[in-house]
């Protein structure tokens, strides 16, 4: 129990985050995904909370905690009951609930000539569920499909945290999850992205993200919720790992979970490992004069990083009037498209 706790707390402190008695009162932006890593980081942050509390100390943060509703475009539905228990039981923080396809509320660039079809039927412009079905039918691939849930999360969490003034992200990824991303990232092309993607305050797009859990294995996680008490099993609902019936329907990051989800239990050093490892890679100095791919919002820069299958120029989609100088993406999101 306590072994979690420190190492959530000694990562704030070194990022700076933990919040001293001269420190001004920050405000923490939480993502919650009512999975067991999500699930855990609230509980441990809420006990030094309350902690402080009781001793009349300066708590040094608020949270702010954010769920996205992905049932318009996924299997699982959202269950207002599991967000009232978790209400119940944390009350002392501010909840939000926003829908995946609520991207279109917010000012990030997303229209894209490859997507134009999908705002319109000829007879007036879509509601906003609409829309994002019709972008995600007209994308190659299982991968490319789940690819772009992904990408569209995690700017509409920046993009909320920016909105409410939130200092800092929050981000629940445990060890092996920051291990898949690590590897499947890679493989979908936006390997030059993963300082920005899993490293601790990276403030690519304005603002810092920090993963707490980053030394924390899922299965240790999983053992922490049935520890507490009460437990905090009531409160986890997660999707079971499921092997698609078609190879159609196979992606990359499905075949990253399962991968980790074996390796996690008998080799755990090769998980830390991963991590470890892209943890070192250093996020290049990022000038104002670089490109920002208009789909995952990473820097790009003009480096032939595509190999034989793109020249040295930075990819860009053609705009509406056909030319060549559109808008800039990576060469993982041209794959993706």
């Amino acid at each position: 129990m306590k072994y979690v706790a420190t190492k959530v707390l000694k990562r704030l402190e070194t990022n700076k985050l933990r919040g001293g008695f001269k420190d001004p009162q920050r405000t923490l932006l939480v993502p919650i995904s009512f999975g067991v890593s999500s699930i855990v980081l609230l509980h441990v942050l809420n006990q030094q909370l309350s902690a402080r509390a009781e001793a009349g100390r300066h708590s040094g943060y608020n949270l702010h905690i954010l769920f996205v509703d992905e049932s318009a475009v996924l299997k699982h539905a959202f269950l207002p009951d599991l967000l009232d228990m978790l209400k119940q039981r944390y009350p002392s923080h501010t909840y939000t609930v926003v829908s995946l396809e609520d991207y279109c509320d917010y000012d990030f660039d997303f229209d894209l000539p490859a997507f134009a079809d999908a705002r319109t039927n000829g007879h007036g412009v879509l509601d906003k569920i609409t829309r994002f079905k019709r972008i995600l039918s007209s994308l190659p691939s299982a991968t490319s499909r789940a690819d772009m849930i992904e990408i569209l999360r995690r700017r509409l969490i920046i993009a909320f945290a920016q909105k409410h003034a939130c200092d800092s992200i929050l981000f629940g990824d445990s060890t092996t999850r920051l291990a898949e991303k690590t590897l499947s990232e890679t493989a979908k092309g936006r390997g030059i992205s993963l300082p920005w993607l899993i490293a601790d305050g990276s403030p690519s797009h304005g603002i810092n993200c920090t993963y707490p859990l980053r030394d924390l294995l899922r299965k240790e996680l999983g053992a922490y919720v049935s520890m507490t008490l009460p437990p905090l099993t009531p409160l986890v609902c997660e999707a079971p790992s499921q092997t698609p019936t078609s190879s159609k329907e196979t992606t990359i990051d499905g075949l990253m979970t399962q991968y980790f989800e074996s390796v996690e239990q008998n080799y755990p050093s090769i998980v830390a490992n991963v991590v470890r490892t892209s943890g070192k890679l250093l996020a290049p100095s990022i000038l104002e004069d670089i490109d920002a791919c208009t789909l995952c919002g990473c820097p790009i820069a003009n480096m032939s990083w595509g190999g034989d299958q793109l020249d040295s120029a930075v990819p860009r989609l053609a705009d509406g009037s056909g030319s060549e100088h559109g808008k800039a993406i990576c060469y993982g999101c041209a794959r993706t498209v």
